[in-house]
């Protein structure tokens, strides 16, 4: 047998990571739900937001106050006004890569020029838009502590709290026998007490905790006989209660005192006043003679549809900057990557690590190593022909692009001929050429080839091969760019 701190706390442990993480989904997607009933009601709701600043992801909770819209977070304190927060124009899609969380985003700028994106979950779409209508009235502190209080501290308060009431729940369904002392086990330091009773004709024996000087054997032992499921286990009446109240108790006091002094310091000033950002003027670059007016239909020429959503979602604006620094040995490892690896290591590991094994399984787990580290290094060689000519040479021809945003924030270029599309390519990042323009192309511009595009006289490096643009991803492609367009 073993002691009850070998067995009762991990499985106490694991209880409350689990109930606590259940509870958490549970009681969010609840409070989704409900809240566009309690926003319809009048009352003030706090909504999980996702904000950009410059780029940057973070997350916070908006409150109304007043004729304010308050959006408090991790390094973010900003005001928006109610109207000024459904006039903006300039819209994104964003999707939170931590947890996958999607938001429709509007595009705001402070008086630095700092730009800010940010928009409800969008499970609260509904519910914020309904309390954009309620009644103006001042937010309260202890709303705006709620909304400050960190979220990553939110999770280890909840399971303090857990864990500390499921701690009292084991200790208040047992009870008190007094057993009799059998041994001492384990090493120096790190003893525990073996003791024996008598319950309802059964004979138990459990482990438990005890000091030095250690009852001597025979004498008896008063100990905390465990309920199911913990039946076969005990704790000791001398320190273990006392001393698990206090560290479960004394971390729940920390977590929310810190958390506490956290959510003050976000607090802290009036808030910086946002303005919606304005509308960038759509311009045709691909096709000059065609009218400037943007059809949204369904049936809209394809480089109409990205000039709509690039004007909504301020592309313009997001990140245009000169071509990344890609150091030398990017392109190696890219070559090297082309190459599946891990089957030859694996079977190499195998047949010289494992003993006893017959001389003919490790010659064919030999053979199928060099086999399969042969076929890699063939794909990483010939990847490296391909890429290399991507980095030397003259720019082989030039063709329209117009860039497209994807949902995480990935920037594709798409080669026009005049509206047709003909190839895409990812390009590296974290920013962006001009959304539309003219470039030239450098390396194998073919299906699964490898290519650099100049912008202005410097070369762009890209992510992913080149893919051909075929009916089946113009259609995919027009879909994802009405459904942005609402």
């Amino acid at each position: 047998m073993i002691s009850w701190t070998h067995l009762v706390l991990p499985a106490l442990a694991f209880v409350a990571c689990a109930v606590g993480g259940v509870a958490y989904a549970v009681l969010t997607d609840r409070l989704a739900r409900r809240s566009l009933g309690v926003a319809r009601r009048g009352r003030a709701i706090t909504v999980p937001m996702l904000v950009t600043v410059n780029g940057d992801q973070r997350r916070g909770r908006a409150v109304l106050d007043g004729d304010d819209i308050r959006l408090v977070g991790s390094g973010v304190n900003v005001r928006v006004a109610r109207r000024g927060y459904e006039a903006a124009a300039v819209r994104r899609g964003q999707v939170d890569a931590e947890i996958l969380d999607f938001a429709e985003q509007r595009a705001f700028t402070d008086a630095s020029g700092t730009r800010y994106l940010l928009g409800p979950l969008e499970e609260w779409e509904e519910a914020f838009d309904a309390s954009l209508g309620a009644p103006t009235r001042p937010a309260t502190r202890a709303r705006l502590l709620r909304a400050a209080f960190p979220r990553r501290a939110l999770g280890p308060v909840l399971l303090s709290v857990l864990a500390f009431a499921a701690f009292q729940a084991v200790w208040t369904s047992g009870h008190d026998v007094e057993a009799t002392m059998v041994r001492v086990v384990g090493d120096e330091g790190l003893e525990s007490c073996g003791v024996a009773w008598t319950e309802e004709g059964r004979d138990e024996y459990a482990e438990v905790d005890c000091y030095s000087p250690f009852p001597k054997v025979g004498a008896p032992v008063l100990v905390r006989a465990m309920a199911w499921p913990f039946d076969e286990s005990a704790m000791d009446h001398e320190d273990t209660y006392f001393l698990a109240t206090f560290l479960l108790a004394g971390a729940v006091l920390v977590l929310g005192g810190v958390g506490t002094a956290v959510a003050m310091g976000r607090l802290r000033g009036p808030g910086v006043p946002l303005a919606p950002l304005p509308t960038p003027q759509v311009t045709h670059v691909v096709t000059p003679a065609r009218q400037t007016s943007v059809e949204l239909g369904r049936d809209a020429p394809l480089p109409d549809l990205l000039s709509a959503v690039a004007a909504r979602e301020g592309w313009e604006d997001d990140g245009v900057a000169a071509p990344p620094i890609q150091p030398r040995y990017a392109r190696y490892l890219m070559a090297l990557s082309a190459g599946t690896w891990w089957p030859g290591v694996v079977l190499a590991g195998v047949g010289l690590l494992v003993e006893g094994l017959p001389h003919a399984m490790r010659f064919a787990l030999a053979a199928g190593a060099a086999v399969a580290l042969l076929w890699a290094a063939f794909r990483a060689v010939t990847a490296w022909l391909a890429i290399r000519r991507a980095y030397v040479g003259q720019v082989t021809s030039e063709w329209d692009y117009r860039l497209v945003r994807s949902l995480d924030d990935e920037w594709f270029a798409v080669l026009f001929l005049g509206s047709t599309p003909h190839w895409m390519v990812l390009l590296d990042g974290p920013g962006h050429p001009a959304p539309v323009g003219r470039c030239g192309v450098r390396g194998d511009l073919c299906d699964g080839g490898a290519i650099q595009l100049q912008f202005g006289g410097e070369y762009w490096p890209t992510l992913s091969p080149v893919s051909r643009v075929d009916d089946e991803l113009v259609s995919d492609l027009r879909k994802d760019l009405v459904e942005r367009l609402g």
